[in-house]
């Protein structure tokens, strides 16, 4: 069977926080910057103005995550914390938004799809939310796993060539 290299697996966390932040930068541009959202003429221009608040956020946000995700090694911790924090904060508010009374996720001239029944846009939040969290939950593991049990799996083959010269990581 095949085994994904040492390098996929130490960061599938940190992949996980990157597809949720790509899409928090990306999603609001396709489906707000256009004129369902923004350049709806219905729409007076402070709405139009926060339109665009609610779409500038998201992207400098998520570009801001994904730098620090993959910027410093020594500050991993802090990297994916933040990269966690916003698309789960972004996507997250989808949640409590649907409980305000007046509220929906569509409107009859610019309908929502659906998928298994739910609106699409909130179908996705929810897995990106999930994402960033699966993501958080996998880095943070990663990065508290105890050394010894990294270079045991270096030294059974699973990493590098060099093999663990302990005791510890040898299992003797």
């Amino acid at each position: 069977m095949l085994k994904p290299p040492h390098v996929l697996t130490r960061n599938s966390g940190r992949l996980l926080l990157t597809v949720a932040d790509i899409a928090t930068v990306l999603a609001p541009l396709m489906a707000d910057w256009n004129g369902s959202h923004i350049f709806n003429e219905r729409w007076p221009s402070h709405a139009r103005f926060h339109g665009v608040i609610g779409v500038g956020t998201p992207v400098a946000l998520g570009l801001f995550a994904l730098w620090h995700l993959w910027k410093n090694p020594g500050e991993r911790g802090l990297g994916s914390a933040i990269a966690a924090a916003v698309p789960i904060s972004y996507w997250g508010s989808f949640f409590p938004a649907l409980l305000v009374p007046g509220t929906g996720v569509d409107d009859s001239p610019h309908p929502v799809g659906r998928i298994a029944g739910i609106a699409a846009n909130v179908f996705w939040a929810t897995v990106t939310t999930a994402s960033a969290f699966a993501g958080w939950l996998v880095d943070s593991r990663m990065r508290s796993a105890p050394v010894h049990s990294r270079r045991a799996e270096r030294a059974a083959g699973r990493g590098s060539a060099r093999p663990c010269p302990t005791r510890i990581c040898s299992g003797h």
